[in-house]
Formats: structure tokens, C-alpha cells, sequence
């Protein structure tokens, strides 16, 4: 009985250590684009195609259950910087 119960308890462990693996990698994936990004905006270029990357991982994120504050955050600052240039006119 007690084997079992370790056995149970070693496999859910072992799924949130994927689950946090995944989420991580997402994150991870984000942060990237997120500072190439940055490069652009910096160098007074936009960041479009980043801009819908990173909203397309964010919701891809959501299918597969996972939220992160980090993501939602690169996608709100990116949008934020994006609209300045949408409003200047820059396509």
C-alpha cells in the first residue's frame, strides 16, 4: 500500500514537473521575442509580426491550461508601444 501511494505521489510530481517545464519554455520563447522586439522598437521600427507572435502564444498557452503574468505583460508593453507607432502613421 505504501508503494503505491510513492508511486502515485512520484507520478503527480512528475507531471507538474512537465507542466512547469512547459510553462517555463513558454515563457522562455516570449522573453525572447519579446527583447528582439525591443531592438526593433529602440532602432524606431515596429514590432507587428511580434506583437501577434506573442498574442498567439499567449492563447496557445491558454488552450494547453497555462496562464503567465510574464507573457500577458510582454504582450500588453509590446501593444502599448506598438499602437505609438500605428498612431504615427508608421505601417
Amino acid at each position: 500500500m505504501l508503494r503505491a501511494i510513492l508511486l502515485y505521489s512520484c507520478e503527480n510530481v512528475a507531471c507538474d514537473v512537465v507542466a512547469m517545464e512547459k510553462e517555463q519554455a513558454f515563457e522562455i520563447v516570449s522573453k525572447i521575442i519579446f527583447d528582439d522586439a525591443c531592438q526593433l522598437i529602440m532602432g524606431g521600427n515596429p514590432a507587428y509580426d511580434s506583437e501577434k507572435v506573442l498574442f498567439h502564444i499567449e492563447m496557445v498557452m491558454g488552450h494547453w491550461g497555462y496562464r503567465s503574468a510574464k507573457v500577458a505583460e510582454y504582450c500588453d508593453s509590446l501593444k502599448q508601444e506598438n499602437d505609438i507607432m500605428r498612431d504615427m502613421g508608421i505601417e
